[in-house]
């Protein structure tokens, strides 16, 4: 348990409420003669090396992008050219990543009732906010920070700021959700917030000290934090 009250509640969204729409994804790939195996396991199974071969060390996004979509491809049997030209397709109009998570609307719901502030802080492309709409999220949130709109990338611990700011809230009374160690926990720690992580698919390997296995246990202990 962590050692403070939360006042709010900062996620990320890809990976921790979101994940990339997998349905969609197949569709794409399927009208170019491919048949994806496995998509939703491959999809965890490359976002979890986001700590290490795509950790922020490597350089920027634009730098492992090609090669992370690369490792998805593999991880789901079709040819790489095929996975980024379907992903690129599937993603043109609706940001891909726009497909909610289990228990997500249910922990948000769970918080505001609680009188929590609640919001998200994510590495996107710009378009987090309307993928979180699609997703029937982006109402139950009371702030959205893109760090292409801020100009500010996670693990830069300065990104908190523009969610911090507008909800009023100090960092050591703010709790942020993420999915990684290596940019959420890490911005998270660097800002003085209280760090958790994430583990939907049971794949991490990275020790963090409050790690959680699903939005509803989540919101458990958020909830039970309150009546301590």
């Amino acid at each position: 348990m962590a050692a403070t009250r939360p006042g709010g509640i900062l996620f990320d969204a890809g990976g921790t409420l979101v994940r990339i729409h997998a349905d969609r994804l197949a569709v794409a790939l399927r009208a170019r003669g491919a048949d994806p195996r496995d998509l939703g396991d491959a999809f965890w199974r490359t976002l979890v090396r986001l700590e290490d071969e795509f950790s922020p060390s490597v350089g920027a996004f634009a730098d492992w992008w090609p090669r992370w979509l690369a490792t998805l491809a593999s991880g789901c049997g079709v040819p790489t050219q095929v996975l980024v030209e379907a992903y690129q397709e599937a993603d043109q109009d609706l940001h891909l990543w726009d497909d909610p998570l289990p228990g997500a609307t249910e922990c948000l719901v769970q918080l505001r009732e609680a009188g929590i502030r609640v919001g998200v802080v994510s590495n996107a492309d710009g378009r987090i906010a309307q993928a979180l709409r699609r997703a029937g999220l982006a109402e139950l949130l009371d702030v959205i920070v893109d760090s292409t709109v801020v100009g500010v990338y996670k693990p830069d611990p300065a990104i908190f700021n523009y969610a911090l700011e507008p909800l009023g809230l100090a960092p050591a009374e703010t709790w942020y959700l993420g999915d990684t160690v290596a940019y959420d926990a890490a911005a998270a720690d660097a800002a003085g917030l209280v760090s958790w992580i994430i583990d939907h698919a049971g794949l991490h390997t990275v020790d963090h000290p409050r790690r959680i296995r699903s939005l509803v246990e989540f919101a458990n202990i958020v909830l039970d934090s309150l009546s301590e």
